[in-house]
């Protein structure tokens, strides 16, 4: 009888000894089952908030640029090379519809956004939405004043600038009424007759100082971003220091009193397009390898900024 009351005691000692050990470990070690629970856990819901779009709807608005022109390979600018670029890199059925008119500037843009019903309703059932403006705004200006002596020049751009600023929030603004959450992707300027006037830091900062006003608008709107253009699309392949020191060196013009833009333009009428990324036939809108350069850079910032592409 004493044998098996011993026996007893040495079971239940032993049951005893266990109970503290595994109590132990859970006291020392308790995260490590409940850390990889959740971790599986997080990553099943990561997977399921970032579930790709099936296909999207981008509204592309604005001006020439937006609507093509230049573009003699007849691919809708940069609208239709976008629609197969996201295709064709991340397998996704994309339609762009384009808004674009030649000619436009800011206010009428707006004025476009506040009366189509049309363009209001693609507005709304975008994932994201383009946008090319404040070309015509300045280089109507340009044409205007370009006769004008430099002091008035540089006056009446600055007021033109100040106006253009107004403009082009309350475009962004209206827009935003129409989306509160779709991502803008909004496409500066450049100086097309830069290759001819290096040296005219006129029209050079003119253009600067538009892609600054633009760029200052879209920072204050929610998930807007600005892509700028103005270096690569106005020196074409004058990229490197060596190659734009020669092409400042070869111009003579250093005033905009040395330029008419009307005679410019008049006199490149049957002159090959200095500008690779130029047309050829308006020396002033890209041709196909210049909306390729485009395309190119508006897919990086989508690809940077990618809230179009997933499920809510």
């Amino acid at each position: 009888m004493k044998k098996i009351t011993d026996l007893v005691i040495m079971l239940i000692v032993f049951v005893v000894i266990v109970a503290l050990v595994v109590l132990g470990l859970n006291y020392y070690f308790p995260t490590h089952s409940t850390q990889d629970q959740s971790s599986k856990t997080t990553h099943v819901i990561h997977k399921i908030t970032k579930a790709k779009k099936k296909q999207i709807h981008i509204t592309a608005l604005g001006d020439s640029l937006t609507q093509g022109v230049g573009d003699s390979k007849n691919e809708g600018g940069y609208t239709k090379r976008l629609q197969k670029q996201l295709k064709n890199n991340y397998q996704i059925k994309a339609k762009v519809v384009n808004y674009g008119i030649s000619g436009e500037r800011s206010d009428q843009i707006l004025k476009r956004v506040k009366q189509s019903s049309k363009l209001q309703n693609s507005l709304k059932t975008s994932d994201a939405i383009t946008i090319t403006v404040g070309g015509n705004d300045l280089f109507q200006a340009l044409q205007k004043y370009s006769t004008s002596s430099s002091g008035e020049f540089t006056l009446a751009l600055e007021k033109l600038n100040i106006k253009y600023a107004t403009q082009v929030q309350d475009l962004l603004k209206q827009v935003r009424h129409y989306n509160k959450s779709a991502p803008i992707y909004v496409v500066g300027i450049y100086n097309p007759f830069f290759v001819y006037f290096p040296n005219i830091t006129q029209i050079n900062r003119a253009v600067t100082n538009f892609d600054e006003t633009t760029k200052a608008a879209v920072s204050q709107t929610k998930s807007a971003y600005f892509i700028s253009v103005n270096k690569l699309l106005s020196r074409g392949q004058y990229q490197s220091a060596k190659s734009l020191t020669e092409l400042k060196q070869s111009s003579t013009a250093t005033s905009v009193n040395d330029m008419q833009i009307s005679k410019v333009e008049k006199n490149l009428e049957n002159t090959k397009e200095k500008n690779i990324y130029l047309s050829s036939s308006d020396h002033f809108h890209p041709n196909p390898a210049g909306y390729d350069q485009m395309t190119r850079l508006l897919l990086r910032s989508l690809r940077t900024h990618e809230q179009w592409l997933y499920k809510k």
